[in-house]
């Protein structure tokens, strides 16, 4: 039974130490979440990652990368004092058995999720237990001093540091053990686009609860902001093709009108203190808080208010976001505010992000400082309860001593509030190798997906789409493991992989009697490359003319004169050339003059915005552009009766979409083609 006794001997001391372990880490944090801002906004001005600005990116990923040690170390080194230990010997100590555990469990990324967590909970119990193991006269080496108190303290501590170092890696295995196997997100299937609303308020509500348990919510979530994303790209495709944007749900609506301040929408929270709270450390608190929080990074009021495990503050902190979702979709829907359909930085300023999100639309500005307003009230009942409730303790003290009053005034709250474990942003070097691993386990396959001719509506070709299919056997599609094959940098053999399947399917196909074009995605690394590129030649040379290479325009921005004589070699062979995604690019037209290049593939969003007239007269621009330079065209994503009778019927123009077909194996395709 735990009683008053425990909590001022155990519970407060260890509470306090978070506390103020967290509180010293600050300067450390705000100097990541600058870094990462000048890097966010660096890229997004200039369009690339120029060295000054990777070296952004790379100081805010090393801090990030020792921000768990820093942790435990400060965390060590405040209940070192409180046991009236060595406070040097016990931070290092703490670090090396944290270094020990992270290095030992399994390399799950349940382990990823919660090494902060372990960070902080380890020094917690582990300190206790070394202070007690150190009364204990059987476990001394040595009792004299001869050699000098600092050496007769060291030798001490070597068994029971050695005790407790087996102590928490069983503690710590016994727990990643039991939470390798949590597999929450799979259970969830609320889709972006017909529930916008749903998804937001879910998204929402889970972030929000994984950060007040002390999980990241952006990394614990990160298969549902890729689906943010994806539709904040298609938003952006469209709009730029002449269509309306039609995914209101996505990352930049989720940046700019929900998560004003960081998750919670804490930038709320933060004018709520100002104006609420009546001590002045609440006060300063915020005030400190407000140059990063303007840029959505909210660790300073995580951390050193705190809101992760602080019961006070759990509800507005639910709240808040939920009611932002429900607010900018109405606006949103009703068109009172433009749909976000450009993909701005989330460290992008308040009020300046909502403005470029929507393409310069003054009224999202105005949604923005309502929903802040709104959470405010939603924030105010918690502030006012926090700040009461310190007033209450701190007059039942005396003011006499006022440092024993601070102190005191900080065990109350804390006991009160308690603080639990909170993860920052972690390692994404150590994110890409756990990814691996569960990708390593995988089987790789080609689908593939026809192209009919507009004329004929016979099959002409094909494109070559990769798949995995996982232990269980589930088909998983590109999303779920090409970026980390990208952050990796393995795209190069991938790209191989798929050239050399595609020429094993091709001698498949053609022993069968269907001879079709096959075309396949290669990355701009691949030929810009020498060493791949002439890989590439040999492995598609016997059946280069029946392959076409598919280049984005994102690969177009690659160095112009390797490019050109990548491209002039492969039509040597009787390879074609085709431009992926044509007219989402910024400069379009002005690479059919710097590039020989044979199809143009016309983006999906344009077809989408095919129900409007201005999408309309814009993909017939792309049509004729294409017939005045003798380029054959693709047009993607064709799904209806209404899109195909947009799409003139001529020569060189094919089709590809499920209105015809989705992707489909070789043994299907063959099926489908000669049936």
């Amino acid at each position: 039974m735990i009683t008053s006794s425990h909590i001022r001997r155990y519970i407060v001391p260890s509470l306090q130490a978070i506390r103020e372990g967290m509180l010293w880490l600050i300067p450390c944090l705000m100097i990541s979440s600058f870094a990462l801002f000048f890097a966010s906004i660096g890229e997004f001005i200039a369009g690339h990652r120029y060295p000054w600005i990777e070296l952004f990116y790379q100081a805010h990923s090393a801090i990030a990368t020792f921000f768990p040690y820093l942790m435990t170390s400060t965390i060590s080194y405040v209940l070192a004092m409180q046991w009236k230990l060595p406070r040097p010997p016990i931070a290092l100590l703490m670090m090396t058995f944290l270094v020990t555990v992270s290095n030992l469990l399994p390399a799950e990324n349940t382990v990823l999720t919660f090494h902060i967590i372990m960070a902080i909970t380890m020094p917690l119990y582990a300190i206790p237990l070394l202070a007690y193991l150190l009364k204990f006269d059987a476990l001394k080496l040595t009792k004299t001093d001869s050699a000098g108190q600092i050496v007769k303290e060291s030798l001490n501590f070597v068994l029971p540091a050695l005790i407790t170092a087996f102590i928490v890696l069983a503690v710590n295995y016994g727990v990643v053990t039991a939470l390798v196997n949590v597999e929450f997100l799979s259970l969830l299937s609320v889709d972006y686009s017909n529930e916008p609303t749903l998804f937001g308020v879910t998204f929402a509500a889970l972030n929000s609860t994984l950060w007040f348990m002390g999980v990241h919510g952006y990394y614990a979530l990160l298969p549902l902001v890729e689906l943010l994303q994806e539709a904040s790209n298609l938003n952006y495709s469209t709009t730029l093709a002449g269509g309306a944007a039609q995914y209101h749900m996505n990352l930049s609506f989720m940046g700019a009108f929900v998560f004003i301040g960081g998750s919670g929408a804490t930038f709320s929270l933060v004018i709520a203190l100002l104006l609420f709270a009546k001590q002045r450390s609440l006060r300063l608190i915020a005030l400190a808080s407000i140059p990063i929080g303007i840029l959505n990074i909210n660790e300073i009021l995580l951390f050193g208010l705190p809101i992760i495990f602080n019961p006070r503050l759990f509800l507005p902190f639910l709240i808040a976001p939920i009611v932002n979702v429900m607010t900018g979709m109405v606006a949103v829907s009703f068109g009172l505010v433009d749909s976000p359909s450009v993909s701005v930085p989330f460290n992008s300023p308040i009020l300046l992000n909502a403005w470029m999100a929507t393409d310069g639309d003054f009224s999202a500005v105005m949604l923005q400082l309502v929903n802040i307003a709104v959470g405010v009230l939603i924030y105010y009942p918690a502030v006012n309860s926090l700040s009461s409730h310190q007033e209450k303790a701190s007059i039942r003290l005396s003011a006499f001593d006022t440092s024993y009053t601070r102190r005191q005034e900080e065990a109350k709250t804390l006991m009160d509030d308690p603080i639990a474990q909170a993860v920052n942003r972690e390692k994404a070097t150590i994110q890409v190798e756990q990814a691996l691993e569960q990708i390593s386990q995988r089987d790789f396959c080609l689908e593939y997906q026809p192209q009919v001719c507009s004329l004929t509506g016979k099959v002409i070709g094909c494109e070559a789409l990769i798949r995995s299919v996982d232990t269980k056997g589930h088909m998983q599609y590109p999303n779920t493991f090409l970026p980390w094959l990208e952050k990796a940098n393995l795209m190069k053999d991938v790209d191989l992989w798929v050239c050399k399947q595609v020429v094993r399917d091709l001698a498949d196909m053609q022993a069968k009697g269907l001879y079709i074009a096959v075309s396949v995605n290669v990355t701009a690394d691949v030929l810009t490359d020498e060493e791949y590129l002439t890989e590439l030649e040999k492995t598609i040379e016997p059946y280069a003319r029946f392959i076409h290479i598919e280049i984005t325009e994102e690969t177009l921005l690659a160095d112009e004169q390797v490019l050109a004589l990548a491209f002039n070699r492969l039509h040597i062979l009787g390879t074609k050339i085709h431009i992926d995604d044509f007219g989402t690019g910024y400069s379009s037209l002005s690479y059919l003059n710097k590039f020989e290049v044979d199809v143009l593939k016309v983006d999906r969003s344009f077809v989408l915005a095919l129900s409007s007239d201005k999408g309309q007269k814009v993909f017939s621009s792309i049509m004729s552009t294409a017939q005045l330079l003798d380029l054959d065209v693709i047009v993607e994503g064709v799904e209806t009766d209404e899109q195909l009778s947009h799409i003139p019927k001529q020569k060189g123009t094919s089709i590809q979409g499920w209105y015809y077909a989705k992707s489909l194996s070789l043994e299907k395709l063959i099926e489908f083609v000669l049936k």
